[in-house]
């Protein structure tokens, strides 16, 4: 027995700011896009904001639970800054990488798009991110290798 799934047909078109930050989001059928000018500042803000409701902040599970209520609904989300993706969670998405760095395959992230993100945050943070990533794409290369 296979549960039914219930497709959403979404319409928005949103802009707000996130301290001070300005976000765009905008949605057309099943595809939703979240452009954020600090798209580092944005994520903090949103975990924050679920710490503060949950009391416990979110983790890779959480991302992974996400995903999965995304794809349920037959939506794909984008996180993007302004001149690049960032990461790309629900339908139709597959990712190694996803399931490496964000505990699901439900999640793809964009390795060029996240360094370029966090070339706004400090200098470490951006050389950190972009390290791990390559640590991710050496463990994917080698697998496939194999």
């Amino acid at each position: 027995m296979t549960a039914e799934v219930t497709r959403l047909d979404v319409t928005a078109d949103l802009s707000l700011e996130v301290d001070g930050a300005p976000v765009r989001v905008t949605a057309q059928g099943g595809e939703l896009d979240v452009v954020a000018d600090d798209v580092r500042g944005f994520v903090l803000a949103l975990r924050a904001a679920a710490t503060a409701r949950a009391g416990v902040a979110p983790g890779r599970a959480d991302v992974g639970d996400l995903a999965d209520a995304l794809a349920g609904a037959g939506l794909t989300a984008r996180l993007r800054s302004p001149a690049q993706d960032v990461v790309t969670v629900g339908a139709g998405v597959d990712s190694a990488l996803g399931g490496l760095l964000l505990g699901t395959r439900l999640a793809r992230p964009d390795a060029l798009g996240i360094v370029r993100a966090s070339v706004r945050a400090r200098a470490v943070e951006a050389t950190a991110a972009g390290a791990l990533l390559l640590v991710g794409l050496a463990v994917l290369r080698r697998r496939a290798g194999r």
